[in-house]
Order: structure tokens, then C-alpha cells, then sequence
């Protein structure tokens, strides 16, 4: 399955990073509670989590780990959804950019 891999630099502490996503992640679950079905997510460590979820038919699932430096995001997409690929990049790092700053 091919690949979205994101890294987004910032110039905060990682623990403030990861505070400032958890947080995000909280009002994204809220405004597409009634677009994101079957949502799982885990968080693997304190700077990590691992997600899965179903938006618009296509099966998403993948990562998010808060750095030093920067956020890496990975998600699996399905091959049908590639098309997308530039939109959904462009809007992860339109986030990130509102929230890291």
C-alpha cells in the first residue's frame, strides 16, 4: 500500500508538540464525528500514536510521533484514494502548520 510521509518541523519542546496535537486530535474526533467511522487510535508512548479509521469509504490507518524537531505523520493510503494524495498533504500541513506555530 503506497505511502503518505509527512515530517513538519517546529520550533517547540516536544512535550508542548505533543500537548498542542493531542489537543487537535480532540477537535478533529468532535467536527467529523459524523464523517470518521471506526475510529481506533493508540497511543504507543508518550510522543506516539498509532491510528486506524474510515472516511468517505477509503480505510485510512497510520502514525503520528511528535519529535524534538518536528511531527511525523505516516498513513497508508489505499490506491484508490492516491488521487487525493496532494489534497490530503496539503491540508495535514496546513494543520500542523495552525497548531505548531
Amino acid at each position: 500500500m503506497p505511502k503518505l510521509d509527512i515530517t513538519f518541523p517546529h520550533n517547540l519542546n516536544q512535550d508542548e508538540a505533543t500537548k498542542r496535537l493531542k489537543i487537535k486530535e480532540a477537535e478533529i474526533k468532535e467536527k467529523h464525528i459524523y464523517t470518521v467511522t471506526n475510529l481506533q487510535e493508540t497511543w504507543t508512548s508518550s510522543n506516539a500514536m498509532e491510528f486506524s479509521f474510515k472516511i468517505y469509504g477509503f480505510s485510512l490507518k497510520g502514525s503520528v510521533e511528535s519529535l524534538e524537531q518536528a511531527v511525523q505523520i505516516i498513513i497508508d493510503l489505499p490506491v484508490a484514494a492516491m488521487l487525493l494524495r496532494g489534497t490530503i498533504e496539503s491540508e495535514i500541513k496546513k494543520e500542523l502548520s495552525q497548531v505548531l506555530k
